[in-house]
């Protein structure tokens, strides 16, 4: 099964029709993949270079502050002791990894429960397939302006990578660029209007159907 959707020129006139197949843009929604998929994202972002000195690598002297007994004070063994300004910090944080793998069906869950999500509230936008000589920002500006795109945050979807054009969008703020190859559930999740090219969306089923004939799949 498929749902057919129109696709727009550049103009925003309709200039045909694209099948969606029913396994990546109608899946049943599973909200706890995508909740899984963003937090697994946004660990994978951290960098984890956050880091304080203990006791032992304070340069201060080693020297006992004080007696240890008979002055109603701490016990403290010197003046790198955590209970003085300038000694060691206790439990601080120190250089870690947040890194964060999902297993590869909870992945493609999430994936096409975040189509599935954005294409059932009429948030995919296809485009027919255009290509700039050189980048142009003015351009790129004119098109999103003709889908009436200008207050959302767009996520502009491509077959593979292309430097005109990612350079074209780049200086917009609400729009990102990627391609089929890099999509993924937090990409779809976290934009208003995904605008897939006409060619984004074949790749994206071919890469499917091989996939599942594979045992593999997106």
């Amino acid at each position: 099964m498929a749902t057919q959707v129109e696709v727009l020129g550049i103009d925003g006139k309709p200039t045909g029709s694209i099948e969606l197949i029913d396994e990546l843009f109608a899946v049943e929604i599973s909200e706890y993949a995508i909740y899984r998929a963003v937090v697994a994202y946004e660990a994978n972002q951290r960098q984890g270079t956050a880091k304080v000195k203990t006791r032992s690598e304070i340069s201060l002297t080693s020297k006992k502050h004080h007696r240890q007994k008979g002055t109603g004070g701490a016990r403290r063994g010197s003046n790198r002791s955590p209970l003085l300004r300038g000694g060691g910090v206790a439990f601080g944080p120190q250089p870690r990894s947040y890194n964060t793998k999902l297993p590869k069906t909870l992945k493609r869950l999430a994936f096409r429960s975040a189509l599935t999500q954005k294409c059932s509230s009429q948030e995919i936008k296809i485009v027919d397939d255009f290509e700039f000589e050189r980048p142009s920002t003015k351009s790129f500006h004119a098109i999103i302006d003709t889908f009436g795109l200008i207050e959302q945050k767009v996520l502009f979807v491509t077959p593979e990578k292309v430097p005109v054009l990612i350079k074209s969008a780049g200086n917009l703020k609400q729009v990102n660029t990627t391609h089929v190859g890099s999509l993924g559930a937090y990409d779809v999740i976290s934009s208003d209007i995904v605008l897939f090219t006409r060619e984004a969306v074949e790749r994206l089923t071919d890469h499917h159907v091989k996939g599942t004939e594979e045992g593999v799949g997106v």
